[in-house]
């Protein structure tokens, strides 16, 4: 065994030693059904943390020469394929993390080299007569030691986009990584399979891609692998079973990634598992990197980003075209271009049938809040904050704050078109409340005795406030919203609650543009 060639099955060791391994095995399957095709060109892109190096230490120790993984394996769904037998550390493997390759070799800029020299080495160490023609002819090499030993090689490769993220301004060394990549696959009779994994799909060419053999399983187009990217719904819930975790604060800290045209839920490996070993829910993306990395994207000046960012923030989903961005961290000519990227990267989720962008969780929603209050759109960052005041203040019963609060939302929400308009003024109190979204679900139309309320906001399971019931009411006097909710008796939908209810009632009165607040409490059951 070596260090590229044929490493052996340690690293797939360590994930099954962990209480959080998820059976991912499936791949397995896909790739023996590939191998020594055309579709056996696999090129896979999923956020960070996403489990993809996982994936890649298993297809390494799986097909591995020289070490024994039967049993790594017997207890998984491949040992019940007919392919398990045929393949199992049947093959020769060459695997490349290429973000651990740039401290070898004098840095990223020498990337392709190092890949060449490493790899080379250990190759002519194996099989001494496949000494190319040409000195350093890692491909010239590949092609001697295959004829030789009668069979080819499988490749995996991991992380193999780091020069698209780590040198994002660089075109010449992307290039040039491309093209040496391009050169070491296209029509090379060694290759048995190819695998590589990355944040990014391949980086085009104008319209072409340097890399066109291999095919494409992303998260915005995963095909037939949406069941293998992250941990999906049944499996979590299995995981919370086992080890006494609330499914739903799961499922709200860390579900809403939908893969593929079934809208496969996954979840975030890393940070599922990361709630289970400290039995606490949390943000955990900002443990691997920190907020700026979105902040610089939604700071970008794009028509139309902010009025985006509150209606994703609202937990609304927002049109996008995919079709355009160029697989790069550097090309991004739109805000579509933007909300692609944050796709990829894993901040916002993809709905592949609807067409649209949302901030998937709870957890996500969080990195939101940070990078928008302090990024540079000012208006924004002020809606936040005021916003936090307004549910302290509202709480208290501070009824000129919570009218004066509307009515600053009410003009930053409402063109002076549509501002006369009952449902602008709901939009600018769902506007107003939008960090409510920390303590509250909120409930548009919530049916109570006889009728709707407008709005309410439901405390979360580990929330210690009381619910709030909001009732509009255009051109009569606050009071009126008050009496509605009594008359109608909408608190009667919290009859699962104790303690207090807080009942609010807003008003505008046209005539005399200005906005009233009515706030009482009331004892629930």
């Amino acid at each position: 065994m070596g260090i590229y060639l044929n490493p052996g099955n340690q690293m797939f060791q360590r994930a099954l030693n962990a209480q959080f391994y998820v059976d991912k095995s499936g791949l397995l399957s896909f790739m023996n059904a590939r191998l020594g095709l055309d579709s056996g060109f696999v090129a896979i892109s999923r956020p960070r943390r996403f489990g993809k190096s996982v994936d890649a230490n298993m297809l390494v120790a799986y097909y591995s020469r020289g070490c024994d993984s039967r049993a790594q394996f017997e207890g998984l769904k491949i040992a019940s394929d007919p392919s398990f037998e045929r393949h199992l550390n049947a093959h020769d493997v060459i695997r490349v993390d290429a973000q651990r390759l740039i401290g070898r070799g004098g840095g990223i800029q020498n990337l392709p080299e190092t890949f060449q020299t490493c790899v080379l080495t250990e190759i002519l160490r194996e099989w001494p007569d496949a000494q190319p023609y040409l000195e350093g002819d890692l491909a010239g090499a590949l092609e001697l030691a295959a004829e030789a030993k009668g069979s080819g090689f499988v490749f995996v490769i991991d992380e193999w986009d780091c020069p698209m993220r780590e040198a994002a301004d660089d075109e010449a060394l992307q290039r040039r990584w491309l093209d040496f990549l391009r050169d070491l696959f296209k029509g090379a009779p060694y290759v048995d399979a190819a695998y590589m994994t990355g944040i990014l799909p391949i980086k085009k060419y104008g319209r072409h891609s340097a890399l066109n053999l291999f095919r494409e399983y992303s998260v915005v187009d995963p095909k037939d692998l949406a069941s293998l990217v992250g941990f999906n719904a049944d499996e979590v819930e299995r995981l919370c079973a086992r080890f006494g975790m609330d499914y739903a604060q799961m499922k709200h800290w860390y579900d809403g990634y939908l893969i593929g045209p079934d809208r496969t839920h996954v979840y975030n490996p890393n940070s599922v598992a990361c709630a289970i070993d400290s039995g606490h829910y949390s943000n955990y993306w900002t443990s691997t990197e920190t907020y700026e990395a979105l902040q610089a994207y939604i700071d970008m000046d794009f028509d139309g980003v902010q009025q985006d960012l509150v209606a994703m923030l609202d937990g609304q989903r927002v049109p996008v075209s995919v079709g355009h961005f160029e697989n790069d961290m550097r090309t991004i000519r739109s805000k579509n271009d933007m909300y692609t990227l944050l796709v990829h990267l894993g901040y916002l989720g993809y709905d592949q049938l609807e067409r649209t962008v949302f901030i998937p969780n709870e957890e996500i929603r969080r990195e939101f809040a940070v990078s928008v209050e302090t990024g540079a759109r000012p208006e924004l960052a002020r809606l936040v904050r005021d916003s936090r005041e307004l549910q302290r203040r509202t709480l208290e019963g501070d009824t000129e704050y919570v009218a004066d609060a509307v009515r600053r939302a009410h003009n930053s929400a409402a063109g002076p078109h549509y501002y006369n308009d009952e449902q602008s003024l709901r939009a600018a109190v769902k506007l107003a409340y939008i960090w409510s979204v920390d303590d509250y679900l909120r409930v548009d139309e919530l049916p109570g005795g006889r009728g709707y309320a407008d709005l309410a906001f439901v405390p979360k399971s580990d929330s210690k406030l009381p619910p709030l019931v909001v009732e509009l009411k255009w051109d009569k006097v606050a009071d009126a919203a008050i009496d509605q909710i009594r008359a109608h008796d909408y608190p009667a939908a919290l009859a699962g609650l104790s303690g207090e209810c807080v009942l609010v009632g807003i008003t505008y009165r046209e005539g005399a543009d200005e906005h009233e607040c009515t706030i009482e409490r009331v004892e629930l059951g």
